[in-house]
């Protein structure tokens, strides 16, 4: 496996090339790519170890972006210059000791609901 991946949810299989390919060029490196798509019931840190694992199911939401081994200086630089992908932005994030135990569906969750509350916060000033 390569020292850094992503694990995508939501996108194409052509997109979720195009945010490897992405990856690869302005980090100089290989990217793993792993798919989330249609692992719901999966634990996290389970889908991350299937690099196999080859289906990839495009929604309109949400449309995740877990980040693999990359360090913050590499996280904000692939976020800052992250390719314009037809149904905006997606959630990035990373794993974590507590969420790469949850079921995929209760990560994609808890994203949801963070993002409706940094929403909330931007819609109300603060």
């Amino acid at each position: 496996m390569a020292e850094i991946g992503v694990m995508v949810y939501g996108f194409s299989k052509e997109a979720a090339l195009e945010i490897r390919e992405y990856l690869e060029r302005i980090n100089g490196e290989e990217v793993a790519l792993v798919s989330g798509s249609g692992r719901e019931e999966d634990i996290v840190g389970d889908i991350l170890e299937d690099e196999g694992y080859d289906t990839f199911i495009e929604l309109e939401d949400p449309r995740v972006v877990m980040f693999l081994g990359f360090d913050g200086p590499r996280i904000h630089a692939s976020m800052d210059g992250f390719p314009s992908l037809e149904g905006g932005r997606p959630i990035f994030c990373t794993p974590t000791e507590r969420n790469i135990s949850w079921k995929l569906k209760e990560l994609l969750e808890d994203l949801m609901e963070e993002r409706e509350y940094f929403r909330n916060r931007q819609r109300q000033g603060g």
